[in-house]
């Protein structure tokens, strides 16, 4: 399973840290940022300790997270979380692309449990990370990550476990893949 080690790869493959690289993850600039970065290539940089750094904004990121999806998607045998996965490996017939949900209560507690936060702040990081994902997902792929026809799938892990919601997945895969090698009505 892939998901903060996408960052790692980004981050080798564009040869900065994973610190520079969590900045652009699933996040967008904003105009003002955007401004100051295309000012910058007319003006020597501020701090010429990291260059490679200085060159990273999140059109860059958006394109090298793309190479690394599409070559662990070419692979095989790999689990993306979140980063788009579903829209980069849209045209893969043997991608089999879930969506997991859960309702905003559970989705506190469990906030509230991994991380060792209080109610209000849990809440706040959920809404947070909700607008980056979303802001991300129009700015590189001009749609919305609730777009249902962008799944095979969705999962509500508010009623499911995680055994039983990888059980259906694996399910589901299985069921797709069978679909692909003897298709019905052929």
């Amino acid at each position: 399973m892939l998901d903060a080690e996408i960052v790692q790869l980004v981050a080798q493959k564009l040869g900065v840290s994973p610190e520079v690289a969590c900045i652009h993850d699933e996040q967008v600039e904003g105009f003002a940022q955007r401004l100051f970065e295309a000012m910058s290539y007319f003006s020597p940089p501020v701090l010429p300790n990291d260059v490679a750094a200085l060159n990273v904004n999140d059109i860059t990121y958006g394109l090298t997270l793309k190479q690394v999806l599409l070559t662990a998607g070419e692979l095989g045998h790999v689990v993306f979380v979140g980063r788009g996965a579903q829209l980069t490996l849209a045209s893969y017939r043997d991608v089999l692309h879930v969506r997991v949900v859960a309702p905003l209560p559970k989705r506190i507690e469990r906030v509230m449990h991994r991380a060792g936060l209080n109610a209000a702040v849990a809440r706040e990081l959920i809404h947070k990370k909700d607008r980056e994902r979303e802001e991300s997902i129009k700015e590189l792929h001009h749609c919305s990550i609730t777009d249902a026809h962008l799944y095979d799938l969705t999962i509500n892990t508010g009623f499911l476990d995680l055994p039983c919601s990888t059980e259906l997945a694996l399910r589901a895969l299985d069921l797709k893949a069978q679909s692909l090698f003897h298709p019905s009505g052929a």
